[in-house]
């Protein structure tokens, strides 16, 4: 699986007051393929499917593991940035790539203004925690290159066709793109809500793209119908979704892994499938529980 993030150089983007849509954004970022898969459940079953199969847990771990490997993706991207800023000015600095050597590593890199050469590389060991640095100057290569292009291909074709459906706030951040590799013919690409201030996790304004090989736009999505920047000082913390979005999201485990401050429990209440969907960050899995059983849980 891939994924990717640009921190380092933000995009052009047109304002209308403080809540505004996507029309346009210049491609001054990197892009990056993964040579791992990764599967993802629709999140389309119904609640009588679900019960009678008992795939409401397939269908959590698919979302959690999905939504780890989203959290990785910018985590590494935070930490490489971090690094080549403390060498280099953002005027120095092109672009930068992400993305997923193996199932259990990660790799940063960052080229220099022309994008001729590579001037930073950082390597993340998922098992091991590990981290490794490099700041030996070498040449992009072509593939790399491709990479780029092809990306930058793919957010044109979302601008274009689906601009004036995003929806982001610029009070609270511009917008960050993840690309995942679902499978041999299908690339997901993530918008979120990004922050510019502490003490809030951003539910909402995200949105996602499916593309194929071709960077043809297959499939659109968008998770929340409204932005919720909720206060991560609490111990525990719920929002709702509906019958068109069900379960739990990628983007929701994301979010709440890299902001979630002190509070302890994530839960959705899904008023479709008459239950909650509680998270675990300590272990990264969901469980369901109907209302019944929720209200026992919290006496």
């Amino acid at each position: 699986m891939f994924l990717y993030l640009c921190l380092v150089k933000p995009y052009k983007i047109n304002i209308m007051k403080s809540y505004t849509t996507i029309k346009s954004l210049v491609l001054s970022m990197v892009i990056i393929l993964g040579m791992s898969s990764f599967s993802n459940d629709n999140q389309t079953s119904t609640n009588e499917s679900v019960q009678e199969t008992g795939a409401i847990a397939d269908v959590l771990d698919s979302i959690c593991a999905e939504g780890y490997n989203l959290f990785l993706a910018e985590y590494v991207n935070w930490v490489a940035t971090d690094s080549i800023l403390a060498h280099y000015s953002i005027d120095q600095i092109g672009r930068n790539i992400v993305w997923q050597p193996t199932a259990d590593s990660w790799s940063v890199i960052f080229t220099d203004k022309e994008v001729n050469n590579c001037i930073f590389e950082f390597r993340y060991d998922k098992k091991s925690k590990r981290q490794t640095i490099s700041y030996e100057k070498r040449p992009i290569s072509e593939n790399e290159i491709a990479l780029i292009e092809k990306k930058g291909l793919m957010l044109n074709n979302a601008f274009q066709q689906y601009g004036d459906s995003l929806r982001y706030n610029p009070d609270y951040g511009n917008p960050n793109f993840d690309f995942i590799r679902i499978d041999a013919n299908t690339t997901r690409m993530y918008m979120l809500q990004g922050l510019n201030r502490a003490g809030i996790i951003p539910f909402g304004n995200d949105f996602s793209f499916d593309f194929d090989n071709d960077c043809n736009i297959t499939a659109f999505r968008r998770y929340h119908r409204s932005f919720l920047p909720q206060p991560n000082d609490a111990e525990t913390l719920t929002h709702s979704h509906l019958r068109n979005n069900p379960y739990i999201t990628p983007t929701d485990i994301c979010n709440f892994l890299l902001y979630r401050g002190t509070v302890k429990e994530l839960s959705v209440l899904s008023t479709f499938l008459k239950g909650y969907i509680v998270y675990n960050h300590e272990n990264n899995t969901a469980t369901f529980f109907t209302s019944e059983e929720m209200s026992k849980r919290r006496k």
